[in-house]
């Protein structure tokens, strides 16, 4: 490549607007912020007809690849990315996601040898036995962490199973996902007692563990309020444990909200609570705490790299209910220590503002077109 030119970057995502989450985060904020210094490529899959197959935007160019079904897109996607890596000829492939993204990369480096591969390892939950039962997963999981010159990883949590894989020390870094502090809401008033969940209403979240949580909550802070923001399949299960419990009254489901509203809900928040089962870092503890919320998390996946027990946050065990209310309460009832928390729960997520995060990613793009 002259080096006057302009390197071809190739971005595999299985999802991109409007599916997002931190993982489809990172790769908006690659894309808006290096799209003046590289010729930058996304590859999606289409998942709906509604989406158009192809996208021009400001620095950057959009594949959906698929037939808009979502139930056959994510599947067939990692061998349509892979042949249309071989048609760009890309100076880099980079896979944000250790899955079907992982997959697309695994095939780039038969189909186009020549381009770099790099691959960020996001997800936390994917270790779990439930996962590794499927045989996609268990075909591809070596192959997966080993087909990539470089790996970053969003936690040493994450980092270290590359390690476990058989992955080259000197080719993992930790470069976690970020927040935009300019988001953050401002002149809201906090609730006194309001305790909010930002999550997936899905197994790994442990949603049903900070219901169980809630009637020993209420025992000892009888107007407090817990608000879950999120949708997913177990719904149906998480409405009849609120039903079971009698704590209609006392929970309230909001479902999917638009980020900004949810940015407004943890700053109107006395307490945040993540109860995770499997995390790989937990984006929106970096969300709560900027925007002022005391946090208690689980001692799962990343979630030790972002909250020191007592420094910044709470850490309980997880799948454990008394320990959930036990922090949560604690919090409720001593405002100096909320703030306390908050002040430090800020200091540590301006270390993780976007700015940082792009420089570490540009140093690795860098690294690999050497």
């Amino acid at each position: 490549m002259n080096q006057s030119e302009k390197a071809t970057i190739v971005i595999l995502s299985t999802f991109f607007e409007p599916y997002m989450s931190g993982a489809e985060q990172m790769v908006k904020e690659i894309l808006d912020r290096l799209g003046d210094k590289y010729n930058l490529v996304l590859l999606t899959a289409r998942l709906s007809r509604v989406l158009a197959k192809k996208e021009n935007r400001s620095g950057y160019i959009i594949y959906r690849l698929g037939f808009g079904c979502v139930k056959l897109d994510k599947f067939i996607y990692p061998f349509l990315a892979a042949l249309k890596i071989k048609r760009i000829k890309p100076d880099i492939a980079h896979a944000i996601m250790e899955s079907y993204a992982g997959g697309a990369l695994v095939l780039a480096k038969y189909f186009y040898p020549p381009a770099r591969r790099i691959l960020t390892l996001q997800s936390g939950d994917l270790d779990s036995p439930n996962k590794q039962k499927q045989f996609f997963l268990r075909l591809f999981w070596r192959a997966i962490h080993q087909a990539p010159n470089k790996i970053t990883a969003i936690s040493s949590f994450l980092a270290n199973r590359a390690r476990r894989l058989g992955v080259n020390e000197k080719n993992i870094f930790i470069v976690p996902n970020g927040v935009d502090l300019k988001d953050i809401p401002i002149g809201i008033e906090r609730e006194e007692g309001r305790v909010l969940c930002v999550a997936r209403l899905s197994w790994e979240k442990g949603i049903d563990y900070l219901l169980q949580a809630w009637p020993m909550v209420l025992e000892s802070a009888r107007k407090a309020k817990l608000v879950i923001v999120g949708e997913g399949r177990e719904r149906p299960k998480i409405e009849k444990m609120i039903q079971d419990l009698n704590l209609a009254s006392g929970v309230e489901l909001k479902g999917n909200l638009p980020h900004k509203q949810v940015l407004e809900e943890m700053a109107r928040a006395a307490v945040f609570v993540l109860p995770s089962l499997a995390e790989g870092l937990g984006i929106v503890i970096l969300e709560a705490q900027a925007a002022g919320a005391p946090v208690v998390a689980t001692r799962v996946g990343g979630i030790p790299d972002i909250i020191k027990d007592g420094k910044n946050g709470f850490l309980v065990e997880p799948k454990s209910p008394r320990q959930l209310a036990a922090a949560i309460v604690k919090l409720l009832k001593d405002k100096k220590l909320r703030k306390r928390l908050s002040e430090e729960g800020l200091k540590t997520c301006r270390k993780f503002v976007w700015d940082v995060i792009m420089e570490k990613i540009e140093k690795i793009y860098f690294a690999v077109l050497k």
